[in-house]
């Protein structure tokens, strides 16, 4: 294991390691409280500002996330991942505590609101990267695809309970209440991390270089790594191909067929159930090239984004529950591969990377496949970007063979 001391260390079975239980749980209990909170953001977004103001609010948040990701990468591999992941909670609470106080004081108003979604995406930053570098200090290097699997699925259930509960708190409490939600969940993720997860194998050795030079290091380990490039074009190709024929595509035929808002959410609730089911089938399938099998796993995901354009209404809960089911099952043996292939000295700044075709490329890739539909259609545009995900997945499949 590069960059890191060998040490005997003994790890219990993944099923009875508490450390790891009270980080899933505390994890699923965080992202709730995300949930909930962004549906109280959104809806608070809504009251105070137009459609324009309010898509403002829920989307600044990404420009300090893209910004300062790489940098909060590069600190991932210098410093203490626990630590840090502490103390960005620590500053996610002093930030929901200032807010609910002014807003107690004053009024909802669409600045704060702006300040507040700001100041979350930078300390995100900080976090994201931080806690891609836990996972391999704490378990079996075998344990990384049911853990990658336990985590998909607690937070998948997390968000079919934060949803309703974010919705419950603003229409009772207001803002404030999902914002002492919110609070609350960081604080028992913040506990956890201080009580009971302890790391049990040492960090990798800092470079000691400047944060420049570590950034340029990232860079340089993934042009010598074939493995290590493949994996972080896939995740790129994964995440730009499907969030657009998700969040418009599918949009976009269910307005232009006329099913109604009503035939989206349960379009959505499929996928949810069926991503669930799939997580639960990765925590125990253990295939002998993990990332290689959900390379190839992904492409009945890239089937069912064709088939999301153009098949009739039956058959497009047939192509979620076909994303959905592939995604909860992909994701987790990708995820559980890529702690097992990076090297520990530089998993921050990889995660970063991958991290960033969300935050800095979502966008573009959401506004270029809008312009797609525009001037062809919803299922030329699906077809098309479907298509190339599949050869995209089957590429980055033959490149990990043997």
């Amino acid at each position: 294991m590069t960059g890191v001391a060998a040490v005997a260390t003994t790890f219990p079975p993944l099923r009875k390691d508490r450390r790891v239980q009270a980080w899933v749980v505390s994890g699923a209990v965080s992202e709730a409280g995300d949930v909930a909170w962004y549906v109280g953001l959104a809806w608070s977004a809504a009251q105070v500002s137009s459609p324009a103001g309010a898509g403002l609010v829920m989307g600044i948040g990404a420009l300090p996330r893209a910004l300062f990701l790489l940098f909060g990468g590069a600190l991932a591999d210098r410093l203490d991942g626990r630590r840090t992941m502490i103390a960005a909670n620590l500053a996610r609470i002093a930030v929901l505590v200032t807010a609910a106080i002014l807003v107690t004081s004053a009024t909802v108003t669409l600045p704060l609101l702006l300040t507040i979604a700001v100041l979350f995406g930078a300390v995100d930053a900080l976090y994201n990267p931080a806690a891609g570098t836990l996972p391999r200090r704490l378990v079996r290097r075998e344990d990384l695809v049911p853990l990658a699997a336990g985590r998909q699925l607690a937070n998948r259930l997390a968000v079919f309970v934060g949803a309703p509960l974010g919705g419950l708190l603003v229409a009772h409490g207001g803002l404030v209440s999902v914002m002492v939600a919110d609070a609350v969940s960081f604080g028992v993720i913040a506990v956890v991390l201080m009580l009971v997860v302890r790391p049990r194998l040492p960090r990798p050795e800092p470079s000691g270089h400047s944060i420049r030079r570590d950034l340029t290091a990232g860079f340089g380990y993934l042009r010598r790594d074939r493995t290590a490039r493949t994996l972080v074009i896939a995740f790129f190709g994964l995440n730009l191909c499907v969030g657009p024929v998700l969040a418009v595509g599918l949009v976009q035929r269910v307005h232009l067929s006329g099913w109604g808002s009503a035939a989206l959410g349960w379009f959505q609730a499929c996928s949810g159930i069926c991503a669930a089911l799939g997580a639960v089938v990765a925590m125990r399938w253990k295939p002998r090239q993990p990332a290689r099998a959900g390379l190839l796993v992904l492409i009945a995901q890239a089937a069912g984004c064709v088939m999301i354009g153009s098949v009739p209404r039956p058959a497009v809960f047939v192509a979620m529950g076909m994303i959905g089911y592939t995604a909860g099952l992909a994701s987790a043996l990708l995820s559980g591969a890529f702690q097992q292939t990076i090297e520990p000295a530089f998993l921050g700044r990889t995660s970063s990377i991958v991290s960033l075709s969300d935050e800095a490329l979502m966008p573009v890739a959401m506004t270029g496949f809008g312009a797609l539909i525009s001037v062809t259609d919803v299922a030329v545009a699906c077809a098309l970007l479907g298509t190339g995900f599949a050869v995209l997945m089957l590429w980055s499949a033959s490149r990990l063979r043997g």
